[in-house]
């Protein structure tokens, strides 16, 4: 059993490396809509001085703007999700590649 280990190993580090940049970017953006939850939410409320803060805010979770936004979260993280999925997919094939790598040499040495 000759596997060639060595390109299989290099397929996998490169996309660890892709994936990986593309997962970084991806949270960060995730991380970013999260965050501006609170300030989307304030500034609907804010542009409403004639009512109540509770009335406000009842008319601002309403709002087809904060539910677009949250829509836009959602894709957001689905993203993230997705990238990190991808990313410990690549990682895992590495090391189960490591492990045959291994079993082959053991198994290389002992019919010597």
């Amino acid at each position: 059993m000759d596997l060639d280990f060595e390109d299989k190993f290099r397929q996998c580090i490169k996309k660890i490396s892709e994936i990986g940049e593309l997962y970084a970017e991806a949270k960060g953006q995730s991380w970013q809509a999260q965050e501006l939850k609170g300030s989307i939410l304030a500034s609907l409320i804010k542009a409403q001085p004639d009512l109540p803060i509770s009335k406000a805010e009842i008319i601002a979770r309403a709002s087809e703007e904060y539910r677009k936004f949250l829509a836009e979260t959602s894709t957001t993280i689905t993203k993230e999700l997705k990238l990190k999925a991808e990313y410990e997919k690549w990682k895992a094939t590495f090391e189960a590649l490591r492990s045959l790598s291994s079993l082959e040499k053991s198994t290389r040495s002992q019919l010597q």
